[in-house]
């Protein structure tokens, strides 16, 4: 016994599809869209990942701001460095405005053999800063 879809084709593998002239490999080209999307998808996931890994710095190497005074034309940092022992690392203190531009910056050293430095640093700015960051961190 017959449905009334392959009544009219004769083919079950068009059955349901209400397209007589579909035939049995009509439903390809779905397959090859999914694959290609997939691929997309798969390409920016590693795409992605690529993009956090390099964003987040090099692992181990933790700068903090302890806190700060503001003066005029200067600010007294307060900060931490903490990494691993053989490596020399070099990070970046920047004092920032209140439209986020840049005012004073430093570049501070820890060498190696030591894990962890607390210090005091004196930055000139070029006027009253609003905030201070430890950043730019690297090895070398």
């Amino acid at each position: 016994m017959s449905t009334p879809d392959t009544a009219r084709t004769g083919d079950p593998d068009t059955a349901g599809t209400g397209d007589p002239a579909a035939g049995p490999g009509a439903h390809k080209g779905n397959k090859v869209a999914y694959a290609v999307i997939g691929l997309l998808v798969a390409v920016c996931a590693v795409g992605w990942a690529i993009i956090v890994g390099f964003s987040e710095g090099r692992p181990g190497i933790t700068p903090e701001v302890i806190s700060f005074q503001l003066a005029d034309h200067s600010v007294r940092v307060h900060y931490q460095i903490s990494k691993p022992k053989g490596d020399d690392v070099r990070c970046a203190l920047v004092a920032y405005a209140t439209d986020h531009s840049e005012l004073g910056r430093a570049e501070v050293t820890v060498p190696p053999g030591t894990g962890s430095v607390e210090r005091h640093q004196e930055l000139p700015t070029s006027s009253r800063a609003t905030s201070v960051t430890v950043n730019d961190c690297r090895v070398g």
